[in-house]
């Protein structure tokens, strides 16, 4: 075999050799190590998602944590750790010292929750609006926890006697019934009263803070919903005062206007009080009494007028002078 031919058949040799090598490493090597670096690479870009999903819920759980650390910092409420009824009942009689006429507390039983535990009373009774609205304003804005649910009122009018002057008056009341739960048994962090320091601050190692009137509802109520706009009954005269529509106007004077009740003689002047309302006015040219009464929620201006003059002639007839002897 010549040279040439031997270096023709070493070449082809190597070619195959080399083309072998080549199509081993395209076909069967590289793909498998594609295969790991596309697996590689997915299984960086889960860890990427992975950790940009943690630091989300990092965020959030930091700002929830943040949050729930300022409404504690902010809580005002405490929840004592042991509590009798005897105490609540004495804390509700405290509060109830005036505006009522009946109030009655009747134990219902206990609530045993896994956290916590609360009293259940049953209220029932009558009294002004206004101090019924004070009660529960005071229930409900203190430092312990009470609830108050199922409140119902109702519009009652009563018939009292006045202690100064005997008469009967109308009072115009509410009948309501309610329950209230009064909590206890809480963690020990909660089961300690504030102690406000001379500045308003609270400087007890709870920090609870003070809370802010302006935050707080309206003490007094703006509107009584019971109050009648027009009564269908007009109140007694319970202070025995003058009726300008019944009792009789027997003279005017510079110091006021006189009239007559009963055996009595009084004398009234512009702005004095009488039976439903005020004198507003005394004319003594005229000859009149104007008297502004509110008639239960209808307010009207009654004139009276004194029974002299023109007409009071008139029913007697013509007065004529004549003289004593002809």
């Amino acid at each position: 075999m010549s040279s040439f031919l031997s270096n023709v058949v070493v070449l082809a040799l190597c070619w195959l050799l080399v083309t072998g090598v080549g199509v081993y490493v395209t076909y069967v090597r590289q793909p498998e190590t594609l295969e790991q670096l596309k697996k590689a690479e997915q299984v960086a870009r889960m860890s990427q998602a992975e950790f940009t999903t943690l630091r989300v819920e990092e965020q959030s759980t930091r700002e929830m944590a943040d949050d729930a650390l300022r409404r504690w910092s902010a809580r005002y409420k405490v929840i004592p750790s042991n509590l009798s009824s005897p105490e609540v009942i004495g804390q509700l009689n405290d509060l109830t010292q005036r505006g009522f006429k009946n109030f009655d507390v009747v134990l219902d039983g206990v609530i045993n929750a896994e956290d916590f535990k609360a009293y259940r009373f049953t209220i029932t009774g009558t009294g002004y609006f206004s101090s019924l609205y004070r009660f529960i304003w005071d229930v409900e804005n203190s430092r312990q926890l009470f609830r108050i649910h199922n409140l119902k009122l109702s519009h009652v009018d009563r018939m009292e006697q006045d202690r100064e002057t005997g008469k009967e008056r109308m009072e115009v009341l509410v009948s309501f019934t309610m329950q209230l739960e009064a909590y206890f048994g809480s963690l020990p962090d909660m089961s300690r009263l504030p102690r406000p320091s001379d500045d308003g601050l609270v400087t007890d190692d709870q920090g609870l803070p003070v809370i802010p009137a302006h935050v707080l509802p309206e003490r007094q109520p703006t509107l009584n919903p019971f109050f009648p706009i027009v009564m269908e009954n007009l109140p007694p005269n319970t202070y025995d005062l003058v009726d300008v529509e019944t009792d009789e106007l027997v003279g005017l004077t510079g110091e006021g206007a006189i009239f007559k009740r009963g055996d009595a003689f009084r004398v009234l002047q512009t702005g004095d009080d009488v039976y439903l309302g005020k004198i507003i006015e005394v004319d003594l040219v005229q000859q009149r009494v104007v008297a502004r009464l509110n008639k239960g929620g209808i307010v009207d201006e009654v004139e009276v007028h004194l029974q002299t003059g023109d007409r009071y002639r008139q029913a007697l007839g013509t007065l004529e002078l004549a003289p004593l002897s002809e």
